[in-house]
């Protein structure tokens, strides 16, 4: 069966559609009858909608991945809690989600849908179910931490990204040695909408090895611009609402 990789949640949506494109990301990965959320996007409203219109039910999730703390990444998963009746495993930094309150610097979850929560804490390789992979913490300059996703299907292997601030050479030569197996598709965001060119040729560079490249998000306009110029235009594809990608 082919792994597939939609995306739900990002700035941009599929034209001629009622997809809505918000800030934030969202990814959902099914793959031997699993259903795998990687990310949650910013709003409640529109993560839910974009779901239902791609027939995507809340309630039909096995579990929830978010990468990091960054409320683009993590700030909608209530909106998937209120919309499901059984309990779902969220793996998520430690102590990302707590109750809501004024002074809780923590991503704000009700009474009602923590109840419905089985907690998860990431950081170490952790493989979900089989062929689905969750990184350690990798860190940019400024210390922030982020997780990867890392599907596997025979001899395919996608890296999903949820922001990728940290440079994606370590991250890329990191998974091939845990795997064993070369890299084929790269998913998601590498951080580049305030980088100069000279960075965006850097990870033009790296990425340029791995043969099916979409990228969105925090890429950026001018971002994806200077990619495209290191890479080709056909290289380089967007991934917007209602995109989907086939791993096979």
């Amino acid at each position: 069966m082919t792994t597939k990789i939609t995306c739900v949640y990002d700035e941009g949506s599929q034209p001629y559609t009622s997809l809505i494109g918000a800030k934030g990301t969202a990814m959902l990965i099914e793959k031997d009858g699993k259903r795998i959320l990687f990310n949650t996007g910013l709003r409640d409203r529109y993560l839910i909608h974009n779901m239902e219109f791609l027939e995507k039910e809340p309630e039909s999730l096995d579990m929830v991945i978010v990468s990091q703390s960054n409320p683009n990444d993590s700030g909608a998963l209530n909106g998937i809690l209120k919309n499901r009746e059984s309990p779902l495993d969220v793996y998520c930094p430690e102590g990302l989600y707590g109750k809501r309150s004024m002074l809780s610097r923590s991503v704000g979850l009700s009474e009602e849908s923590r109840e419905k929560v089985v907690f998860h804490d990431i950081g170490v390789w952790t493989e979900v179910v089989p062929g689905i992979h969750i990184t350690p913490f990798f860190y940019d300059k400024k210390g922030y931490g982020e997780t990867f996703l890392v599907v596997e299907d025979g001899m395919k292997v996608a890296l999903i990204s949820g922001r990728c601030s940290c440079h994606p050479e370590k991250v890329i030569s990191d998974v091939e040695s845990h795997i064993g197996k070369k890299i084929t598709a790269f998913i998601g965001p590498v951080y580049l909408e305030k980088k100069k060119k000279p960075i965006a040729k850097e990870y033009a560079d790296v990425l340029g090895s791995i043969p099916d490249l979409y990228i969105n998000h925090c890429v950026g306009r001018d971002g994806m611009v200077n990619l495209r110029v290191n890479l080709g235009l056909e290289a380089v594809k967007d991934f917007y609402v209602g995109d989907v990608y086939d791993l096979r």
